[in-house]
């Protein structure tokens, strides 16, 4: 089977899956096709809003923490080079593989110990013409694996700090052509003080903190300009290959808030920013669309081999989506290293997603527990956490979380947790044994 994966970077799930009346503004023709031919995951997840944790995830089944891997900062492993991760793995399966554009887990492109052959570097000019010149050069009968990692819409980031744009500005709109404000454009009550904090410390990396309503109103004009412009991209590739015979994935590492919650970029843990496209074409595979939640990057692996009909390495953190339990699923965060956060400590969190709820806790400040029913309130204007009629849902919550973190060896975040009224003093004993 051959398998062609397609990334966009900072590619939020609300411009692919969007509401006709709040999203109408994104335009993507070629995803569409491919989305029609393809079962479409609507609450599909990122294990970490930031590219390097999310990407190594990816590419190798484990989450961020189980790797030491929780910034973009150049950390001590390079995942690609573990001989279960996704290049090495389908190469000693029998696959060519090849890797064209973004890599940036943790180096900005792939090499050759990453398990990929690399047939075009970072950047997204030229990067669609090369994966087509690649297949078109193929003599072999041997399948083929093929990453064709796109840069845009990340660089939607430059636009935010008026810096040039690597592939050129994006033209502009008067006001009153750019999108309206999301209705969820101003931040909630009872939403986390750890995000004020952390918004009011980012104005170097987000440049939005004087930003006026007009200002948000061409930021998303801009954003959905550079989704247009690589989901023209897409469509070149899309017209290589011949979708009777190659499986198609097309996937993000992470959202941008888009002006949700006063809130653009990543890193934090609201739905725009950790909801990812999610599709799925393969030859016999039946177009639908799962509406409940998976984790979808991190099962990337295990997915592949699945589509692949090959064993997955053992010890991954995710399932395949296509199998009938694939897991459970849980996204992390942190904010910088902690020294570049004046105004406050260091920001980490956590979310669980399971059926209609969504259950956040942060490592700190006023209102550090979310609970959200993401079907009736997608928008997360309304902090359950603070209702007592859903306590027994938010005890349900705390204590899946307390499993997750204790399978998974998440001694980072343990003593972070708000642990349910149901934990086991001896638990209690053993997360604090060492008090801090």
């Amino acid at each position: 089977m051959n398998i062609l994966v397609i990334m966009a970077d900072q590619f939020a799930a609300h411009a692919l899956h969007r509401s006709r009346d709040t999203d109408a503004h994104f335009r993507t023709p070629n995803l569409d096709r491919l989305a029609a031919a393809s079962v479409s995951y609507t609450q599909a997840y990122t294990p970490f809003p930031l590219c390097v944790p999310a990407r190594s995830a990816m590419v190798t089944g484990r989450y961020p923490h189980e790797l030491g891997i929780m910034s973009n900062a150049k950390g001590k492993t390079e995942p690609g080079h573990a001989p279960a991760s996704l290049g090495h793995w389908f190469a000693a399966a029998g696959y060519d593989c090849a890797y064209a554009g973004k890599w940036h887990a943790q180096q900005a492109s792939a090499t050759a110990r990453d398990g990929f052959a690399p047939i075009h570097p970072f950047g997204d000019e030229g990067l669609a013409e090369a994966c087509a010149e690649w297949l078109g050069a193929r003599a072999t009968d041997r399948p083929f694996l093929l990453v064709a990692s796109f840069d845009d819409p990340h660089t939607i980031c430059e636009y935010a700090r008026s810096q040039p744009m690597p592939y050129g500005d994006v033209p502009a709109s008067p006001v009153e052509d750019t999108p309206p404000l999301p209705a969820n454009h101003l931040r909630a009550p009872y939403s986390p003080a750890a995000l004020r904090t952390e918004a009011e410390a980012a104005e170097r990396m987000y440049g939005t903190r004087d930003y006026t309503p007009d200002d948000w109103r061409r930021y998303r004009g801009a954003y959905a300009a550079l989704v247009k412009r690589v989901d023209q991209r897409i469509g070149l590739l899309l017209d290589a290959i011949d979708l009777a015979d190659t499986a198609v994935v097309f996937v993000s590492d992470h959202g941008d808030g888009d002006a949700a919650h006063g809130w653009n970029q990543k890193t934090a843990l609201y739905q725009e920013c950790i909801r990812v496209p999610f599709l799925l074409h393969a030859p016999g595979l039946a177009p639908g669309t799962v509406g409940t939640p998976v984790a979808a990057v991190l099962g990337l692996l295990a997915t592949l081999c699945a589509v692949a009909g090959i064993p997955a390495p053992d010890g991954l953190s995710a399932g395949s989506v296509l199998a009938a339990d694939p897991g459970p699923v849980v996204v992390e965060t942190g904010f910088g290293d902690g020294a570049a956060n004046q105004a406050g400590p260091h920001t980490t969190g956590r979310a669980l997603l399971r059926a209609r709820f969504k259950y956040t806790v942060y490592n700190w400040g006023l209102h550090r527990e979310q609970l959200h029913d993401v079907v009736a309130d997608p928008g997360e204007q309304r902090n359950l956490a603070v209702e007592s009629a859903f306590l027994p849902v938010l005890e349900d919550m705390r204590m899946d979380l307390l499993r997750w973190a204790l399978a998974t060896n998440d001694t980072a975040f343990l003593k972070k947790l708000v642990l349910p009224a149901a934990a086991s003093e001896a638990a209690r004993r053993e997360i604090f044994a060492v008090p801090y």
